[in-house]
């Protein structure tokens, strides 16, 4: 294992705006106000599934033996699944018992897009339920039947279950990048990778009249054979850092070349929510600016200590329970009325914020965290 102990204290912090910005995109599809553009939520999922990919490899640069990749298994459970899990717990119960009490009408007064229900069984009885539970707390719920599956308790989870397939498939990864060891190489694996998701977008795509988030969210979105690639072009970005020299020390921040990357990114997305069709501007047009995006924060050089490196790392804990807890939180507003509809936006989204800030730090604080911490001692102990 790579002696991790210079951590990238400016991954936690946009990992923090990452969970904010795609907040705000569910925003709009719950409240029906426009806050930013689609385009910056759904990239954001392309930066973190390419941040998991390069932590991945910076954390486990090789796996020898089936030892070292069952301790591997073991310490992924351990750092996804008790929030995944508590989460999973609040939104089934929620969506379990308001639509045993309304029906169909709980999806109408939850603001749910038909375009994410609509091959869901007409008939939604009690055992339906626990079995989609179920599944959902095996991560089985993306290989089911009924395509919009995942989607029916906490619509934002399939990323996590993406995430578990992905480490399913880490050390396979690893042994067909090992060869891949020079900037020649990468550059053409990347190169070979994005024009693979160029085709698997146009594979997948539905008949439609028009292309949006809620038609494409199942088909294209949300599919792990497109989405892989992304995992797949962190440990590519791994490759170029351990080629520079993981342990260089280049003196000062280096911020110009991650403001530019920042301006660069911007301007993809304005040119892509402008230019490109909706099926090609949603993610894959900006993958590139993505992944120079990550490379400049990898080498910003920024390695702050003491208070400040506390509050990163409280940063990037709170915006994995705020990911995993906006979606139900924000229905269960929308729902039981809990904010007045008729408060101005600018009023409305910072209390609705505040409100989950607050609710997801508790969780991280006093149930999320020493879990997890619990869960290491374990392992350790057994060990």
């Amino acid at each position: 294992m790579v002696d991790n102990s210079r951590k990238i204290p400016v991954l936690d912090v946009f990992r923090f705006v990452g969970a904010v910005v795609v907040v705000l995109v569910h925003y709009e599809l719950i409240f029906g106000q426009f806050i930013v553009w689609g385009a910056l939520g759904t990239t954001a999922l392309s930066w973190f599934f390419m941040v998991s990919g390069f932590v991945l490899s910076y954390v486990y640069p090789s796996l020898q033996g089936w030892a070292a990749t069952k301790q591997f298994y073991k310490y992924r459970i351990i750092r996804i699944y008790p929030a995944y899990a508590f989460a999973i717990l609040v939104s089934s119960t929620f969506v379990w018992l308001s639509y045993l009490s309304v029906g169909e009408a709980f999806f109408i007064e939850a603001h749910r897009p038909f375009q994410i229900t609509y091959d869901l069984p007409e008939v939604k009885d009690t055992s339906f339920f626990l079995i989609a539970t179920l599944r959902h707390y095996l991560f089985t719920q993306s290989i089911s039947s009924i395509e919009t599956l995942k989607l029916l308790f906490n619509g934002p989870l399939w990323s996590l279950v993406l995430e578990a397939y992905f480490y399913l498939c880490f050390p396979i990864f690893l042994i067909l990048l090992s060869k891949v060891n020079s900037y020649k190489r990468v550059f053409a694996v990347f190169i070979a990778g994005y024009a693979m998701q160029f085709g698997l977008i146009a594979y997948f795509l539905p008949e439609a009249e028009y292309y949006d988030l809620a038609t494409l969210n199942v088909p294209v979105y949300t599919n792990p054979i497109i989405r892989f690639v992304e995992f797949v072009f962190g440990m590519l970005i791994y490759k170029i850092f351990a080629l520079n020299g993981i342990d260089k020390d280049k003196g000062k921040v280096n911020l110009l070349p991650l403001v530019i990357s920042i301006l660069v990114y911007l301007a993809v997305i304005w040119f892509g929510e402008n230019y490109v069709p909706y099926q090609y501007s949603s993610f894959f047009v900006a993958i590139p600016a993505v992944a120079a995006l990550v490379y400049c924060m990898l080498n910003l050089q920024w390695y702050p200590t003491g208070a400040i490196l506390k509050f990163c790392e409280l940063l990037g804990g709170l915006s994995y329970v705020i990911y995993c807890l906006h979606w139900p939180f924000m229905e269960m507003v929308q729902y039981f009325n809990l904010l007045p509809e008729s408060w101005p936006y600018q009023l409305h989204l910072p209390v609705l914020a505040s409100i989950l800030i607050g609710l997801s730090y508790l969780v991280y604080r006093f149930l999320e965290f020493p879990l997890r911490r619990k869960m290491h001692k374990l392992l350790i102990k057994k060990q």
